[in-house]
């Protein structure tokens, strides 16, 4: 797959495919095996795949099977940090003898993973598919399309930050996340401050990685519920300014609907305004993959 774009961003693809090689070869070096299982959810794609979403829900899968889980995502995804220990508050606040899950922020997955292994079952990190200091582990890569094999559909050319041969895909297990019968389903379920959608219209407000896939899965809602989309926002991925575009947006009287991560980075008053809508995600997995996720 080759994507046709201005001559400066393959350039910079070709430098980022550079930086990339010297950075693993000198600071990701293989390391030792973590004792304790560990699965890591990433994609290709460098934002936009349901990481987060699906490493919430592999985390309740276990969860119900009595195991002992910590999740790892990195300190810079602050907003994703929040949005997990959000997910898991009432699990969180349960007596010590309980099951638990544990949300971790950190610059180094493996270093954390390989300090608190012996106090968990099952180690799960949110993103860190290219961390090559991993070795043993569970690969779990949520594909949209076919793997990209070329430097020239890497960032910023197009929207991958590895390709299919930086990876032993002995190691992964690839879940299709598009087609008729996905191994993964991602959609709309609900959204929250909303008793009725008749003569409801709103405007998408969005700060992912790839909001392309957010935005469809809210039309698509919205085209059977009754709402009618007034155009989109697009903000940064981890935006710190997102509150106050949230805000300018309520001041004018508009109804607004964000993702759930959107909403980890707002203060309780915004989030109780009547016009703001969070879009609660439904994750959907095939009875084939509940298989292949035993432990």
């Amino acid at each position: 797959m080759i994507y046709t774009t201005k001559p400066f961003r393959l350039a910079a693809s070709a430098f980022y495919r550079l930086a990339y090689k010297l950075h693993h070869k000198l600071f990701l070096r293989p390391q030792p095996p973590i004792q304790t299982p560990v699965i890591i959810v990433g994609s290709y794609l460098a934002g936009g795949a349901g990481k987060t979403p699906f490493t919430i829900w592999l985390a309740r899968h276990f969860y119900k099977q009595g195991k002992r889980i910590a999740i790892l995502c990195h300190s810079a995804a602050w907003d994703e940090f929040i949005m997990l220990q959000q997910a898991f508050e009432s699990i969180q606040s349960h007596s010590a003898a309980s099951p638990q899950i544990k949300v971790f922020a950190t610059r180094n997955r493996y270093s954390t993973a390989k300090e608190i292994q012996d106090k968990f079952d099952i180690i799960l990190c949110d993103d860190g598919f290219e961390d090559t200091r991993f070795t043993g582990v569970r690969h779990i890569c949520l594909d949209w399309q076919e793997p990209p094999t070329s430097w020239t559909c890497l960032m910023p050319a197009g929207p991958f930050r590895s390709l299919r041969q930086d990876h032993d895909e002995r190691d992964i297990i690839h879940l299709a996340c598009y087609g008729n019968t996905p191994d993964i389903h991602f959609s709309i379920e609900f959204l929250t401050n909303s008793t009725t959608y008749k003569q409801f219209t709103a405007k998408i407000i969005c700060g992912l990685g790839s909001p392309n896939r957010f935005i469809e899965d809210i039309r698509t809602f919205a085209s059977t519920a009754g709402i009618q989309i007034a155009g989109s926002i697009i903000r940064p991925d981890h935006d710190r300014r997102f509150p106050q575009i949230v805000q300018a947006e309520l001041s004018q009287g508009n109804d607004i609907i964000i993702s759930q991560k959107d909403a980890s980075r707002l203060p309780q008053a915004l989030l109780s305004h009547p016009k703001l809508h969070v879009a609660i995600q439904k994750t959907e997995v095939s009875d084939k993959i509940l298989q292949e996720l035993s432990l």
